[in-house]
């Protein structure tokens, strides 16, 4: 493991699939990885629940803390179809805002109020929607036009107030490709800190996070599949989507 001389260190069950990419005069910044993979939401509770145990308590949509952890999982009745990327931190203080191509985004089975009928994206792809199995229900996330999303921390509530986190972690639906679905991490100044990739579970589910030894990460990059939401989910193409997601708690840069 040469990169161990780099200014990441990672460990963990995970560490060998990740990559480095950071400036070796920076201060070395520990990381420790938690993966893992299954047929059903039961095969990957427990990592999850561990990666979130070690971020500390969740803060919920309180003020903003010094410590503990944030989560979202879609599922609130106030969460729109047609979700804006600063939802999270301007109705929703949760301190994440979200960045993708032409700022669109989707939140499956929509209140009935908003006359949408959608469960699991069968009005965008009804083929991919049989493939889906939810890690909370019902509500899952994915950008509309594209495949990557960028998660950026602000200091909860205080919208255009950058922050950064200790770690970030996301349960993705129907990776069927192996070191194509990938999470990287940056810090304020736009350097990677460090990237690691989803492992594959077809028609199943996967969770990936790092959590960092002090809150280094600004930005969060998800390379979600190489497909968008709406394209066939077979050959070359590999469509996946998200459910929940836990990071630490976003504190002023």
């Amino acid at each position: 493991m040469g990169f161990l001389t780099r200014a990441v260190v990672l460990a963990g069950a995970a560490a060998a699939a990740a990559t480095v990419a950071v400036a070796a005069d920076e201060p070395r910044v520990h990381a420790r990885a938690f993966h893992a993979s299954g047929a059903a939401a039961s095969d990957i509770k427990g990592t999850f629940d561990k990666f979130s145990a070690a971020l500390g308590d969740d803060n919920g949509s309180g003020p903003p803390a010094h410590d503990g952890r944030r989560s979202i999982n879609w599922d609130a009745d106030g969460v729109p179809f047609d979700m804006p990327g600063d939802f999270f931190n301007t109705a929703v203080p949760r301190g994440a805002v979200f960045h993708a191509k032409d700022g669109e985004f989707r939140v499956s089975n929509p209140p009935p109020v908003q006359h949408i009928d959608d469960n699991r994206f069968t009005s965008l792809n009804k083929k991919l929607a049989v493939q889906l199995k939810p890690f909370s229900a019902p509500r899952l996330f994915t950008p509309l036009r594209d495949n990557v999303v960028d998660v950026r921390f602000e200091v909860p509530g205080k919208r255009g107030t950058k922050a950064t986190s200790a770690g970030f972690g996301a349960v993705l639906l129907d990776v069927d490709q192996k070191h194509v679905t990938s999470l990287a991490y940056y810090d304020v100044h736009g350097k990677q800190l460090a990237k690691v990739a989803a492992p594959a579970k077809a028609g199943g589910l996967s969770f990936v996070g790092l959590i960092f030894d002090r809150p280094v990460v600004a930005r969060v990059r998800m390379v979600l599949g190489n497909a968008k939401v709406t394209d066939h989910d077979d050959g070359h193409r590999d469509v996946v989507v998200a459910d929940d997601f836990v990071y630490g708690e976003p504190v002023r840069a």
